[in-house]
């Protein structure tokens, strides 16, 4: 299990942490990305489900915690680069309600660590299903 704190700004912290009891982060953990930001929403993805990985730039007029954007959903607690995982078909998550997201953008502290623990995970899940991009 691999642990990324979500990067922040002090001015933001005491907001983030008065909507949830631990600090914003998302783990990949086996076959699985966790993303957990309190009550602000939080994901569960599966690796097979992740067809790309790439990053973007978000914008501080964006806002900070779970995010409802053009296409996707974003859980950043900074304005910044934010690691973006393309799904094969869309995945529920909380934002802070249920929503369905085909794009994930998640804002961590370490980008090129996240993105290589879902490369690695990604490789140990094999291959994805058929009629799936990879």
């Amino acid at each position: 299990m691999q642990r990324f704190p979500l990067r922040r700004s002090p001015w933001l912290q005491p907001i983030l942490l008065s909507l949830g009891s631990r600090r914003p982060e998302a783990v990949v953990d086996g076959d699985r990305v966790r993303v957990r930001m309190g009550l602000h929403g939080g994901a569960d993805i599966p690796v097979s489900q992740v067809a790309r990985v790439g990053r973007m730039h978000w914008p501080w007029w964006g806002g900070v915690g779970a995010r409802i954007a053009r296409g996707m959903v974003a859980f950043v607690a900074r304005p910044g680069e934010v690691v973006v995982l393309e799904l094969a078909s869309p995945v529920r998550v909380r934002a802070p309600l249920a929503w369905s997201a085909g794009r994930v953008g998640i804002g961590v502290e370490d980008a090129e660590g996240f993105m290589a623990a879902v490369a690695e995970a990604r490789s140990a899940a094999g291959p994805p299903p058929a009629g799936e991009a990879g």
